[in-house]
């Protein structure tokens, strides 16, 4: 009371009006979220942060923080209360901008399987086998591992225990994402009659939650294994259900059940507690305390890496329930069920911590530390969210104002992959040869490291294999997304485990100082930007160590041969026109230095060409140089502020 005496009038009833307004948003709020919360099959309601106990400022901060501990970002999106309370976008990305999710999206295939489930059309403990579902490869490679398959449950597949026919299944953490976990559609396939389970999927998923080209681009058989394209937004809806339990809404308001209740409990729950705690139904968990048997997902062969790591402590402080989506390089999906929060972040960034050594080579990562750099910045959003009450949506459901599909998330919208897009021969248009190109072989060259993407070339006449496509390789390397590089800093000498590793792997030597260029640089397929060094600082995570983070540019990358032609419709490797009249390449082909040219230097005409376009080049880049800097002086002057999701990373 004396603190109100003291304060100034004009003070106090600005702190009045502001509490006035944001209980009448929590109640705006409360009113047309309906019964249930979330977009539904429209658009996601955007709301200020401060309406659902949040803080616009602190949002915009870790955002901020996140993008320059995991470069190169690409969006960032918070959800609360079934609202859009923040995001961000980097790169020249926007909401539309979709990007592969990777394992990310195995998450949506398990709530796939769920509606099947919920419409009783299997038994989660009854053996694939009695469907009548044939073994894929993964179980008939070897003939002793079909002694297994009679014993194979959806149950195994989902908790990613199915063994892959070289255990028993239920025994064994065995990660799939190829054959193992594609029983998943195999099963589909049968209980639901149609060989067209991506069309089933989308009609019973897709459609309802509102991104009905979730699936669009996995042909008639659904890629249980995930890879789909996704937005930001289009991933916090996957967020978005599990928080609800199951329960959606159509474009009228009224809400219904999608995915039985009891089956979200059951996926995020172990799913087998009697070989992990960490994993549910394709989905990762942690829990807090601090005897806390978590488990970190590090991946690679090197030492402190693995499928699943179970540690007996709490070894990142996680101080709350969390359930965690991961896809390689660093694409998130968290969701904080105490606190009605789904947190979503997208990049391409490699991660590797202490415990799990990326700085031999890019195979291995910690999608774990990944995780906790994310957590560690949200530490203060998680404390307002802990302390605000709880929105109570009452009422009866409203219809959606504005009931039309989403546009962002309608069709596949434009892919950040380099140039590589599902419309990329039309628009840069196609040479009018094209037709009879597409008679011949393909050259597939997919970006690094380890991407699902990339571009396609119609391949040289006469070319027969892998060698007659490698000069590509440095025409697609380009057209790929910058990618990131981030490795935990060790503040210790090196132990015998480290010098073993440094002696046991390619790369430096154990005596050497590293960075998280040192994996790029190995085979000089990337040009690597060092943007943070290891010389001081702390990490976000509170501990003894911080990172060292590294962007680069691919040059090129290997290229393969195959007979059949490119797909010009296909979004993850589009076929790429070649430039004005084709790379003139021959079966055996020549160095990436005369890719773009079929020139000799034999001091005749083509040597003059060369001089004269050189010239108007160089006259061309000093005019734009010019006309640049003229508009950066106008724009710096006119807007005088700094643009806090500009990239600040070296030019390539």
């Amino acid at each position: 009371l004396n603190t109100c005496f003291r304060m100034p009038l004009r003070t106090m009833m600005l702190s009045s009006l502001r509490v006035v307004i944001i209980l009448v948003l929590r109640l705006v709020c409360a009113a047309v979220a309906g019964s249930v919360p979330g977009p539904g099959d429209g658009l996601w309601r955007p709301i200020a942060p401060e309406a659902v106990g949040l803080d616009g400022p602190t949002l915009w901060k870790a955002a901020n923080e996140v993008a320059a501990d995991l470069p190169p970002r690409n969006c960032w999106a918070v959800i609360r209360g079934g609202f859009l309370v923040h995001e961000e976008y980097y790169g020249g990305a926007g909401p539309a901008t979709k990007y592969e999710a990777d394992s990310a999206a195995k998450t949506a295939i398990a709530l796939v399987m769920g509606v099947a489930w919920t419409k009783g059309l299997f038994d989660l403990d009854t053996p694939l086998a009695v469907y009548g579902v044939k073994p894929l490869a993964t179980f008939t490679d070897d003939p002793r591992s079909m002694q297994y398959w009679p014993l194979l449950t959806t149950r195994h597949v989902l908790a990613q225990a199915s063994g892959v026919g070289q255990w028993p299944p239920g025994k064994n953490f065995t990660y799939s994402s190829g054959n193992g976990i594609q029983h998943l559609e195999r099963l589909l396939a049968v209980v639901t009659g149609s060989e067209d389970t991506t069309l089933w999927a989308t009609e019973n998923f897709a459609k309802p939650m509102g991104v009905p080209g979730l699936f669009i681009a996995d042909g008639p058989q659904l890629s249980a294994g995930g890879g789909q394209l996704v937005s930001c937004r289009c991933l916090a809806r996957i967020g978005q259900l599990l928080l609800n339990k199951g329960a959606w809404k159509r474009a009228d308001g009224e809400g219904f059940e999608l995915v039985s209740e009891r089956y979200i409990d059951m996926m995020t729950s172990p799913s087998i507690p009697s070989l992990t705690a960490g994993y549910g139904f394709l989905l990762w968990l942690g829990f807090p305390g601090p005897t806390a048997k978590n488990v970190y997902c590090r991946w690679g062969s090197t030492p402190g890496c693995g499928a699943i790591v179970e540690e007996p402590t709490n070894f990142y402080k996680l101080d709350r329930r969390m359930y965690l989506a991961p896809g390689w390089m660093g694409k998130l999906l968290i969701v904080f069920p105490d606190d009605d929060l789904v947190v979503v972040t997208l990049g391409n960034t490699a991660v590797g911590s202490a415990r799990c050594d990326m700085r031999y080579g890019t195979s291995s990562s910690d999608d774990s530390y990944a995780f906790m750099v994310v957590f560690s910045r949200l530490r203060e959003t998680l404390r307002l969210a802990a302390r605000a009450q709880p929105l109570v949506v009452q009422g009866s459901s409203v219809a959606d104002s504005n009931p039309e599909q989403p546009k962002q998330d309608l069709s596949l919208g434009p892919l950040a992959h380099g140039d590589a897009s599902p419309t990329a021969p039309a628009a840069l248009g196609a040479p009018a040869d094209a037709a009879g190109a597409q008679g011949r072989g393909s050259c597939t060259c997919y970006c690094a490291p380890d991407q699902g993407f990339g571009s396609c070339f119609a391949a040289p006449l006469g070319a027969t294999g892998d060698e007659d496509c490698k000069d590509f390789g440095a025409v697609a390397g380009p057209m790929c997304p910058l990618v990131g590089l981030v490795q935990e800093c060790e503040t210790y000498n090196l132990t015998a485990l480290q010098l073993n590793r440094a002696a046991a792997h390619a790369g430096p030597g154990a005596g050497e100082v590293l960075d998280a260029c040192s994996p790029a640089s190995q085979d000089g397929s990337m040009e690597c930007h060092l943007v943070r060094g290891c010389e001081g600082g702390k990490s976000p995570l509170g501990l003894e160590t911080y990172s060292t983070a590294c962007v680069c540019q691919t040059k090129w990358v290997a290229c393969t041969y195959a007979s059949s032609p490119c797909n010009a419709a296909d979004p993850y490797t589009p076929l790429v026109p070649l430039p004005l009249g084709g790379l003139n390449l021959t079966r055996k082909s020549r160095p990436a230095e005369v890719l773009l040219a079929d020139r000799t230097d034999t001091g005749g005409w083509e040597s003059a060409a060369v001089l004269t376009f050189g010239a108007f080049a160089l006259l061309s880049l000093i005019v734009f140089y010019k006309v640049g800097l003229m508009v950066s002086r106008f724009s710096t002057a006119r807007d005088g502020a700094y643009d806090p999701s500009a990239v600040a990373y070296a030019p390539f």
